[in-house]
């Protein structure tokens, strides 16, 4: 339910865009795939038709894209500096250096130009979610841990062949918790949209 451009029960206001809608780099990915030693050309693509192309050495990433800003397409050539910090076990975890604001990022995001989540003013899904959105969240997994996520959160938790009772009784548990939980943040709604309306209707 939106007034003024955000929802009741929101961590964060809903008209943020979300990570999960952006394109982004993961520096972690490009080191399990070698192509942070030496000189290395790819080009990443995304489920929304977006593409980039990547430069890639063991100092910086070059990205290459196109963005549609207000005024219009745009072409973006950025390089993207790699830093590097010992792990505790031997070897090196490496990360992006923001062009924006030189912070370490393992994620860089495509959002106009390249920069880490804060610069690129974007929130992730979870932040967005309101109460009942979370809830439905954690019920799918309770779900999805039963072997039923593809009946949907609407049915009711049953045992798993050999699961222990113990651990079933701990999920029904949960399960019923979280129906509670989401009558509860229903009731909270209706009564603060009964007197946003009464409200508005006074005015």
């Amino acid at each position: 339910m939106s007034r003024g451009g955000s929802r009741y029960g929101a961590g964060r206001p809903g008209w943020h865009a979300k990570t999960d809608d952006i394109p982004q780099i993961d520096v972690r990915k490009l080191q399990r795939d070698g192509r942070l030693s030496g000189y290395h050309s790819i080009t990443s693509r995304w489920t929304n038709g977006a593409t980039a192309g990547l430069q890639t050495t063991a100092h910086a990433v070059t990205l290459t894209y196109r963005y549609h800003f207000r005024e219009g397409w745009r072409d973006i050539h950025q390089e993207v500096r790699l830093a590097r910090t010992p792990c505790h076990l031997g070897g090196s975890r490496p990360w992006f250096i923001c062009p924006r604001c030189s912070r370490r990022a393992a994620t860089i995001y495509l959002h106009g130009w390249p920069a880490c989540r804060k610069c690129s003013r974007l929130v992730y899904q979870s932040q967005s979610d309101d109460a009942i959105d979370r809830s439905w969240s954690r019920t799918y997994r309770i779900m999805k841990r039963l072997g039923q996520a593809n009946e949907g959160c609407y049915a009711v938790p049953r045992r798993l062949n050999g699961m222990r009772k113990k651990t079933f009784d701990l999920l029904w548990d949960r399960w019923c918790r979280e129906e509670q939980l989401r009558d509860e943040a229903i009731a909270q709604f209706a009564t603060r949209l009964s007197i946003m309306l009464g409200d508005e209707r006074s005015r």
